[in-house]
């Protein structure tokens, strides 16, 4: 499990401030100046306080140890590595002190305990005193290699590793300077230490220490909260070695002045923390009460909405139910608080709203349904929103709108039925049933254009009743209108191709628009169209050409645009109507196609 790094609980990540810089600055100076004053005086000989140390060491222990357990809790809250070497380094610093007090000459015991000889405790100040800006320093130069966070597991594992190896690394220094105490190098002679400078030893501690100051100081720029108190606990520290190598003595004021700086050095990040403590603290109360405040307006708000309204955590127990809710499902949400929906109401379990309210918790997507509740006899509209919690529903009755929808789209249907009686009235003749003139020369110009944007044949057929001006003084104008009806419906029979449109062109003539129909199929078309028409076997006794009713066709092929001598829909009709003339010129009741273009 990975965890994620939150600005909010890392004091790495918290700016400081104009105020926070001049503190830590002020304070710098002023021991730097108090430092200065003192100067001429550090090897000034003071009263040996024998209880300051003890009381100076274990606040030097609290300080560091409690500084590394807080800065453990951010690498746990973070994961963020270099801080968990950070807090080793502190964990060492107060550590390492606990065996420099116990062998400490004159404290415990003439020499000091753990089998200590003169030198050991200064041993242990040199160690303490190498081991704290050799943390830092590996502090520093790891913000630049560990960026992300580790796994649980690993995390864990590491903490011990590390931890470990110090407590067994101090353990370790502990006994050896014990065991080897005859052997240790001579720094001190009489409370008089002024040979660890002479030895060189003095020199490598202030040295490491100045580089470990300056190193974070260029790596960091002191701009964090957790960074510009840390760069003054390496600053006190600094010092601290400064006034304890020119005091060259135990107990005199040099030696106590920088006593005082490293519980400055060992406590500056603790206070800094326990100041961000108490400012989350006092935060958290005033997030506590508006979130209250916040909670008790939504609530309001909720109950206030006209929609019902009710959330559930993931093991589907009501979190929140509106007395809109309340009053449709009549259940009192403080007595079914907790319990889960699905056993209050184990109707909703076949229900869409039950499967659908899963697919939200599972995906973490909103949904939308409409469902009928059998038991209220009610429509429902339901909208189910995931939660970081569970899921949210709102739901409303809509029986009265689906009624109202209902009602409209059958208004509706009827309109629109009207509406194409009336575009049928409009194109159709009303004497034949067939499509009028109107209608026919629209259809024309549509589809010659869609024919020539797909570069496909158009083709059309124009018919005439034979002698039909005969026929009607012959029989009359009813039986010339019967006549008209009848031939109208054999060419509407005839024409079987899809697309095809049959129309009264006027008077006795009509017309048969063809879309992607080549010229032989258009002339098939006329000849049955024809066929169809005689076998009608109306009477025409006054007929020129048979003594049933017949017809002359012409017919007329094109693909639109191919060359000029056609170039729009009239040059169809005036080819399909030479056609027509055709027929009749050549004895009547026959086929003629004029203007054959490109058989497609």
């Amino acid at each position: 499990m990975l965890r994620m790094r939150d600005p909010l609980t890392s004091l790495i990540n918290i700016p400081a401030t104009a105020v926070q810089r001049k503190t830590a600055l002020s304070i710098s100076i002023g021991v730097f100046a108090v430092s200065l004053l003192i100067s001429p005086y550090v090897d000034m000989p003071l009263p040996e306080v024998r209880p300051f140390l003890p009381i100076f060491i274990a606040w030097i222990v609290f300080g560091n140890l409690m500084t590394a357990y807080l800065l453990y809790v951010q690498f746990r809250a973070t994961g963020y590595k270099p801080i968990l070497l950070l807090a080793a380094a502190f964990l060492f610093a107060g550590l390492i002190t606990i065996p420099y007090l116990l062998t400490f000459p004159g404290i415990f015991s003439a020499t000091g305990l753990l089998h200590a000889g003169p030198q050991t405790s200064v041993w242990f100040w040199v160690i303490w005193h190498a081991g704290f800006p050799l943390g830092i320093i590996l502090y520093t130069y790891s913000l630049r290699k560990w960026k992300s966070a580790q796994t649980e597991r690993r995390e864990k594992a590491t903490v011990a590793a590390i931890f470990g190896a110090v407590v067994l690394l101090t353990a370790v220094l502990a006994y050896l300077l014990g065991q080897f105490r005859d052997e240790l190098p001579v720094v001190i002679e009489q409370n008089h230490y002024r040979l660890v400078i002479s030895s060189g030893i003095g020199p490598v501690l202030w040295l490491l220490n100045l580089l470990a100051l300056v190193y974070l100081y260029i790596a960091t720029r002191a701009q964090s909260l957790l960074h510009l108190w840390l760069t003054m606990s390496a600053f006190m520290f600094w010092m601290d070695i400064n006034l304890t190598l020119f005091a060259g003595e135990r107990y005199s004021i040099g030696w106590y002045a920088a006593r005082i700086n490293s519980f400055i050095s060992s406590t500056a990040l603790l206070t800094v923390f326990f100041h961000e403590l108490n400012q989350l603290y006092v935060r958290l109360i005033h997030s506590q009460t508006a979130l209250k405040q916040s909670q008790e307006r939504v609530e309001t708000i909720l109950d206030s909405i006209t929609d019902a309204f009710l959330a559930v955590n993931q093991k589907w127990e009501y979190t929140y139910m509106n007395k809109e809710a309340e009053k449709y499902t009549g259940l009192d949400f403080e007595a079914v608080k907790g319990r889960s929906i699905w056993t209050v109401n184990p109707l909703l379990l076949k229900s869409k709203m039950y499967a659908m309210s899963h697919q939200v918790m599972e995906r973490g997507e909103p949904a939308e349904l409409t469902e009928y509740d059998k038991q209220q006899e009610r429509w429902l509209e339901f909208r189910i929103f995931p939660t970081g919690q569970g899921v949210s529903v709102y739901f409303r009755d809509v029986t009265d709108r689906i009624a109202a929808e209902g009602k409209l789209k059958e208004a509706n249907k009827k309109l629109q039925m009207a509406n194409r009686l009336l575009t049928d009235f409009s194109y159709t003749d009303g004497l034949t049933g067939v499509y009028n003139r109107r209608y026919f020369d629209l259809m024309l110009q549509q589809e010659w254009e869609r024919m020539k944007q797909e570069n496909r044949p158009l083709s059309l057929i124009l018919l005439d009743i034979d002698d039909f001006k005969r026929y009607n003084d012959t029989y009359g104008h009813l039986a010339g209108d019967e006549c008209l009806r009848q031939v109208a419906q054999a060419v509407k029979a005839a024409v079987t191709q899809p697309l095809s449109i049959a129309a009264r062109y006027g008077g006795e003539e009509f017309a048969v628009l063809l879309p992607h129909t080549p010229a032989m199929n258009a002339t098939i078309a006329a000849e049955a169209i024809r066929l169809q028409v005689e076998s009608l076997t109306i009477r025409h006794e006054a007929s020129e050409v048979s003594h049933f009713v017949t017809c002359s066709l012409g017919a007329a092929t094109w693909i639109p645009g191919q060359q000029e001598h056609c170039p729009d829909p009239q040059a169809l009709v005036q080819m399909a109507d030479r056609g027509l003339y055709a027929a009749k010129r050549d004895g009547r009741n026959r086929v003629r196609m004029q203007g054959n273009g490109p058989p497609g």
